[in-house]
């Protein structure tokens, strides 16, 4: 499997998760001399998810590709989740890989949350995904759409918050919106 923006916290702890599971996993990164993991079955490739010639080559021979790219939020345009996205599917085309498994976010489509209050739900929220986040939130947007009109066999995960923790915590799969507790 190939693991793209694995040098991210997330992506880090998506390698290890892979590799312990016995899984022979090629990091895909900018920074490879900054990649901390080491393993007989870890491949840490550089590459850069904008270029579609190194993304081709890392696809290449693998069975399946996960997508852990980040990108800070800021008002500067933000192309990283679509375009890379974009790249990496047409390279899975190519190389006849079928399953792609992306992270984006809850504040994709944010909803209310019952126990957030007036302030919340009405500011806080409003602000970060349509002003604070919006270029990025508006790219996850094109990334999401790009995947849902493509055939592969694809998982979209919307975590409400990645925390930079040790391991990974508890969490709840959903098909659709979560319910706090549930």
């Amino acid at each position: 499997m190939a693991v793209f923006g694995a040098n991210g916290p997330t992506g880090r702890l998506l390698t290890g998760q892979a590799l312990a599971a016995g899984h022979h996993v090629a990091a895909i990164t900018r920074q490879p001399d900054s990649f901390p993991l080491h393993h007989e079955r870890l491949d840490v490739i550089s590459a850069d998810v904008h270029d579609p010639q190194a993304v081709d080559a890392a696809v290449s021979e693998r069975d399946a590709v996960l997508s852990t790219l980040g990108v800070p939020a800021g008002k500067e345009p933000i192309t990283t989740y679509s375009r890379g996205v974009a790249n990496i599917v047409a390279a899975m085309k190519r190389h006849r890989v079928r399953r792609l498994g992306v992270v984006s976010s809850s504040g994709v489509d944010p909803h209310p949350y019952s126990e957030g209050g007036f302030l919340f739900n009405r500011v806080v929220l409003p602000y970060v995904t349509r002003v604070l986040g919006k270029s990025m939130y508006d790219d996850m947007r094109r990334m999401e759409s790009l995947l849902r009109a493509d055939d592969l066999d694809w998982t979209i995960l919307r975590p409400s918050g990645l925390f930079h923790l040790p391991s990974v915590t508890d969490y709840t799969v959903r098909r659709d919106r979560l319910v706090h507790g549930h």
